[in-house]
């Protein structure tokens, strides 16, 4: 980490990686200046979860429970951290019990922040299952037209539920690809199957429609 230390001050410059999701740590940082985002996931496939400013603490659960680090914090402007480590944090708590309950209360605060973008996560997964396979049927079918999948019966084929089913399915007939009546979705030509592929690669890129 490019970062100049000064006793317990850090300055951290604008595009420096404080820690990474999954490293070890064993201090918090509390703001004193500047912005840190907080990121889940990897690979060009990163999740914001919280952007915070002066006054704000990060790292803390890490602190708590000798865990690796849960997120990746990134400065996004040129940053001044207070690093604090184990006995620091045990003389704070001797001198204000109240900022453990704090701490907590905003870590309660994360978790569900970060639990909504799981959640998303797994729905999405959830359309591209249904799509590919939708894709897979009508290859395995060479193409007759037209071609109709019944939602009762894909939703036991993937173990999945019939509304997620008919959710997605009846989202892609919103958006013009195929045509849902009585629980039964159809395309009725090669046109169809190209909107129907545009859509998989929407849902793979994060964008669904």
């Amino acid at each position: 980490m490019a970062m100049a230390a000064q006793r317990d001050e850090l300055r951290v410059p604008k595009g420096t990686v404080i820690f990474r999701q999954g490293d070890s740590g064993d201090e918090m940082f509390v703001i004193s200046a500047g912005r840190v985002r907080l990121t889940l996931g990897g690979h060009g496939h990163e999740k914001e979860i919280a952007v915070l400013g002066a006054g704000d603490f990060f790292g803390e659960l890490s602190l708590l429970s000798g865990m690796a680090r849960t997120a990746t914090a990134e400065a996004i402007e040129d940053s001044t951290l207070l690093t604090i480590g184990h006995d620091v944090f045990a003389m704070m708590v001797q001198d204000d019990l109240d900022i453990v309950f704090r701490m907590f209360n905003i870590q309660g605060q994360r978790l569900r922040q970060t639990n909504e973008p799981i959640q998303q996560l797994s729905q999405v997964l959830g359309q591209i299952r249904i799509l590919a396979h939708c894709i897979k049927r009508l290859l395995a079918a060479n193409s007759q037209w037209p071609f109709t999948v019944d939602v009762d019966g894909l939703a036991w084929e993937l173990h999945s539920s019939a509304e997620a089913v008919h959710a997605t399915l009846a989202e892609l007939a919103r958006h013009g690809v195929g045509a849902m009546e009585n629980r039964r979705w159809t395309i009725q030509g090669r046109e169809q199957l190209e909107k129907l592929i545009d859509a998989l690669c929407h849902y793979a890129e994060g964008r669904p429609g």
